[in-house]
Formats: structure tokens, C-alpha cells, sequence
């Protein structure tokens, strides 16, 4: 069976919630939680020296790149992700650029 999706990515969602005052006017900091993200992806690897050019006109050569069904929200330039195959960490890197089309999601590593 051929699959389409044959790599997982992976990556740490962070929320924040913000510090506040309490009653005796104390500041509490704030909590910072991270939860874990692992969505089914295909990922091609960069044998050519493709680059791709980013909003700002410039051009980056990049490791992967990432084919999603669906663009998370949490998942922008500049977070770290794992790309597996199976339980292998084929890559780790972060994020170069992110795009979202109509019937597909691409991101660059």
C-alpha cells in the first residue's frame, strides 16, 4: 500500500497565560504550557539546492519540503520541528516559511 502521508512532523504547541496581581497586590507570574504536536506529513528532501523566496524577496536554500493537509495554526516561521519516519528523527530544524493554498499546505525547513 502506497501511502500518501509517509512521515510524521512534530513539534511543542506553547501557550501562555499571563501573570496578574493578587489580592495583597503580589505579582504571579504567568504559566507557560507546551504540548506536544505530531500531524501525519510527506516530506521531500532538498537534493538540488532548490531555494525558495521568502516574503521579503529574500532566497533560502532549505533541507525539506513539508507537505500538510491542514495548516495548524501554532505551526509558524521559525518553530523547531522533528520530521520522523517511522520512530527515526529524520531531520530537526526549524521552520523557514509556511504556506497555505487552497486544496494544499507547504512548509519549508
Amino acid at each position: 500500500m502506497v501511502r500518501k502521508r509517509a512521515h510524521f512532523i512534530r513539534y511543542k504547541e506553547v501557550s501562555v497565560v499571563s501573570g496578574g496581581r493578587d489580592e495583597n497586590g503580589d505579582w504571579i507570574e504567568g504559566e507557560v504550557t507546551e504540548t506536544p504536536i505530531t500531524i501525519r506529513c510527506r516530506a521531500d528532501v532538498n537534493t538540488a539546492g532548490r531555494t525558495v523566496p521568502n516574503n521579503e524577496g529574500q532566497d533560502f536554500v532549505y533541507s525539506y519540503e513539508i507537505f500538510l493537509d491542514k495548516m495548524p495554526d501554532s505551526l509558524k516561521k521559525g518553530v523547531e520541528v522533528e520530521i520522523l519516519k517511522g520512530d527515526k528523527v529524520v531531520l530537526t530544524g526549524s521552520v523557514i516559511m509556511p504556506f497555505e493554498y487552497q486544496t494544499h499546505c507547504r512548509i519549508w525547513i
